[in-house]
C-alpha cells in the first residue's frame, strides 16, 4: 500500500531519529478498503516533545498534547500525531482518569475501539494486525477489540459508532460486540448528546443507515436516543430512499412522531438552529398528500425549502402518490408564502388595516393566491382586501 508522500516524509523523519512510526485507524482502513483517505492519523513511539522538536520547521498544533496529540501541517495537509500510549480506567464512560506512554505499538492498538480501526502500517515494517482487522474487513464486519463490554463500559459512545461504522461500509455487528452493546446500552446516558447527536447524524446520512436502525431498535439503543418513539417498518425501510441530507434524513426518521414529540427529541440533540428547523419542516411535510398543484403549493408554503425533501417523505412513506416531488418541482417558482405577493403590509394600511387584521389578511390573500396564482397582481389583491375590510 502507498500513502502519499508528505505522509512517507514525516514517517521517515522519525525513523531516521531511531522511532517507529505508522499509519494508524480510519486512513488505513480506509486504504484496506480501497478508498482513498480523506487525512492521515499516525502513531509513532516519540514522546510528544520529541514529536515537537523534529517537526520545529513545521507549523505545529498542540491538538491534546496532554495526551500525546499534536497535528503537524506539511505542504498545507494535517497530519494528527499520537505517542504510543495506554489508557488507565475510565470512570466517566468517555475519557480514560490518565493515559501513560509505551513504546508498544501493539499495546497502543490493544486499546483502541474495533478491529478494523486497531491496525498500524508502514511501508518498512509493513502490516501490524494483531486482533485480526484485515480478515474482519474481508467479511464485512464490525468486531470489539478483546472484550465488548470492556470496550463499550470504557466509552459508551463506542456503541454509536459501531453502529455508525456499520451504516457507513455496510458491514455486520459480530454477534458478542452486539451483545456487548445491548448489554451496555445504559452508559449512553452518560455520554454528552451532542456527542451522540453527531454519531447518529453521521449514521443515517450513510448509505447503508437500514440494517444499523434495525439492530439498534432490536437491541434496546434506540430509546436512549428516541425516549419512547418508536421508528416504524416503514420509516427504517424507506430511510435509504430519502436524499441524503441531515435535515432530509433526521426528518424522515421523525415523520411519525407526534409534533411536540419530535420538537423534543430535536431539541434533546441539541441541534443548530438551521438543522432543526429544517429537520421539522421534513417531519411535518411528510404528512402531506401532494396529488396535484394546489397540494404542492400548500406543501412549499409549510415548508418552505425543505418542500421537495418532504414531498419525497411522504411518498416513500406511502401518504403521496407517486409524482410528488416532481409536482411539487414545477411549483417552486410559484407564490406560495406572503412575501411572494404582490401587495404587503404597507398596502393594506393604506386602505384602512391596523394590528392583527393586516398579518391576517395578507394570510387570507395567500390562500387565495394559493388557490388561483393568476390573481397575484396588485389590483386584484387590493380589490379582494378591500372586499374583506
Amino acid at each position: 500500500m502507498k500513502y502519499p508522500e508528505y505522509v512517507a516524509k514525516i514517517i521517515s523523519r522519525f525513523e531516521a531519529k531511531g522511532e517507529s512510526a505508522f499509519i494508524v485507524g480510519g486512513s488505513l482502513r480506509d486504504m484496506l478498503l480501497g478508498i482513498e483517505p480523506h487525512d492521515y492519523d499516525v502513531a509513532t513511539s516519540a514522546l510528544p516533545q520529541k514529536t515537537l522538536e523534529l517537526f520545529s520547521d513545521k507549523r505545529v498544533i498542540e491538538t491534546g498534547i496532554k495526551h500525546g496529540t499534536v497535528t503537524v501541517i506539511w505542504d498545507g495537509a494535517p497530519v494528527e500525531i499520537t505517542t504510543f500510549r495506554v489508557d488507565g480506567g475510565y470512570t466517566d464512560s468517555r475519557h480514560p482518569d490518565s493515559v501513560s506512554f509505551t513504546s508498544d505499538i501493539t499495546a497502543d492498538l490493544s486499546r483502541r475501539d474495533f478491529t478494523v480501526n486497531a491496525m498500524a502500517y508502514n511501508q518498512s515494517v509493513g502490516l501490524v494486525d494483531a486482533f485480526g482487522g484485515r480478515e474482519d474487513i474481508k467479511n464485512g464486519l464490525i468486531r470489539a477489540v478483546g472484550e465488548p463490554s470492556r470496550r463499550f463500559g470504557e466509552d459508551a459512545l463506542r456503541i454509536m459508532r459501531a453502529f455508525r461504522f456499520a451504516a457507513q461500509l455496510g458491514f455486520e455487528i459480530e454477534e458478542k460486540t452486539l451483545v456487548g452493546a445491548r448489554e451496555c446500552a445504559e452508559g449512553l446516558v452518560n455520554i454528552a448528546r451532542e456527542r451522540i447527536a453527531s454519531e447518529l447524524l453521521r449514521l443515517i446520512t450513510s448509505p447503508y443507515p437500514k440494517r444499523s436502525l434495525e439492530l439498534m431498535r432490536d437491541n434496546g439503543i434506540l430509546p436512549y436516543l428516541f425516549g419512547d418513539y418508536e421508528l416504524s417498518e416503514r420509516v427504517i425501510g424507506g430511510i435509504e430512499n430519502m436524499t441524503r441530507s441531515e435535515a432530509a434524513r433526521l426528518g424522515f426518521v421523525l415523520s411519525e412522531a407526534q409534533p411536540e414529540t419530535a420538537k423534543k427529541i430535536i431539541s434533546s440533540l441539541r441541534l443548530s438552529n438551521k438543522l432543526a428547523t429544517g429537520a421539522l419542516a421534513v417531519a411535518r411535510g411528510a404528512g402531506f398528500k401532494v396529488s396535484n398543484a394546489e397540494d404542492a403549493r400548500r406543501l412549499i408554503a409549510n415548508t418552505g425549502v425543505y418542500a421537495e425533501d418532504a414531498a419525497r417523505a411522504s411518498e416513500i412513506l406511502g401518504v403521496s402518490p407517486r409524482g410528488a416531488v416532481e409536482i411539487t418541482a414545477r411549483q417552486k417558482n410559484t407564490p406560495c408564502s406572503v412575501r411572494d405577493l404582490q401587495i404587503n403590509g404597507k398596502d393594506l394600511a393604506a386602505l384602512g388595516f391596523s394590528g392583527k387584521s393586516i398579518g391576517e389578511t395578507l394570510n387570507a390573500l395567500l390562500e387565495r393566491v394559493i388557490i388561483t396564482p393568476e390573481i397575484n397582481q396588485k389590483e386584484a389583491l387590493l380589490d379582494i382586501a378591500k372586499e374583506r375590510l
